[in-house]
């Protein structure tokens, strides 16, 4: 409810809609609220209700596109860099750059949804100094012998630094690195409109439809093409804390290896690695 109150007011709808919003939001919570469902699962339903009463069918359009104007303008900066490095030091340089570019989740609560470009372009080089969580060897190793590699992105602007690091794994492997974006807008999560932006095509094999405006993916919403990918693939890199829920939960129903790569967005997921604030993490299922 707290983000979807931030959401709101960062819209600036008029005070009618904003009631009628909040009023159905809360009604849906209380006749479906159900404490086996991950968190992500209640902010969709929640978001989704935004988007139908207020009419507006791609909130946050704005922040959107710049968040991607953002990560076009590190990757012009960080390619000269990266041109110069190989093998694992290319690889581990990149992930960490994926990884801090979680930061650019404009939805976080804590943060809310206004924030300053400039300044979260500044704290992306500090972020990607430090990895708590750190498996990039082990996660490299399964990389140079992995034939199908599925990449599930989470939001704008990151998906350039994930085009990067893509671009390395497909290097690495010799094989198939299969893209997979949202089908509708929600919140922040990147759709086939940002990779099409970013020109994500140009480094991933394919890029298909993960499934429906979901904020992360959903096992009960995803698409064919994604169970598809899913049962072939040898490895899957998941972006974001909402895939960490859903994977985490469904971690039986998936047969290849999982490499989360995320910035933590709350305390309990920093828990589950003994910390008691937002770190990052590279780290097998």
């Amino acid at each position: 409810m707290d983000d979807l109150y931030g959401a709101m007011e960062s819209l600036d709808l008029d005070d009618y809609v904003k009631r009628q919003i909040m009023k159905e939001s809360l009604q849906y919570i209380a006749n479906s609220i159900n404490f086996d469902k991950e968190p992500s699962f209640y902010i969709t339903e929640l978001h989704r209700i935004l988007k139908k009463i207020s009419g507006i069918e791609v909130p946050f359009a704005e922040r959107r596109f710049l968040c991607n104007k953002m990560g076009l303008e590190l990757e012009k900066m960080l390619e000269p860099k990266i041109k110069k490095l190989s093998g694992f030091e290319r690889f581990s340089i990149l992930a960490r750059w994926a990884i801090a570019g979680n930061a650019l989740d404009f939805r976080t609560i804590g943060t809310g949804y206004d924030f300053d470009i400039d300044d979260m372009e500044k704290s992306l080089y500090e972020i990607a100094e430090v990895l708590e969580v750190d498996q990039l060897r082990e996660i490299y190793d399964k990389v140079k012998s992995a034939k199908r590699i599925l990449f599930i992105h989470d939001n704008v602007g990151e998906i350039v630094l994930d085009k990067m690091l893509i671009k390395c794994l497909r290097d690495e492997s010799g094989g198939i690195v299969v893209s997979a974006v949202r089908e509708g807008p929600i919140t922040s999560d990147a759709t086939m409109d940002d990779a099409k932006q970013v020109k994500l095509s140009e480094a991933a094999s394919k890029v298909i439809f993960a499934g429906p405006d979901t904020l992360g993916i959903r096992f009960e919403e995803m698409s064919d093409e994604l169970k598809d990918e899913m049962s072939k693939a040898d490895l899957i890199f998941s972006k974001g804390q909402a895939n960490f829920y859903v994977f985490s939960k469904h971690k039986s129903e998936v047969k290849c290896p999982v490499v989360f790569l995320l910035r933590t967005k709350c305390d309990y997921v920093s828990g589950v690695y003994d910390y008691d604030e937002n770190i990052n993490i590279a780290a097998f299922l």
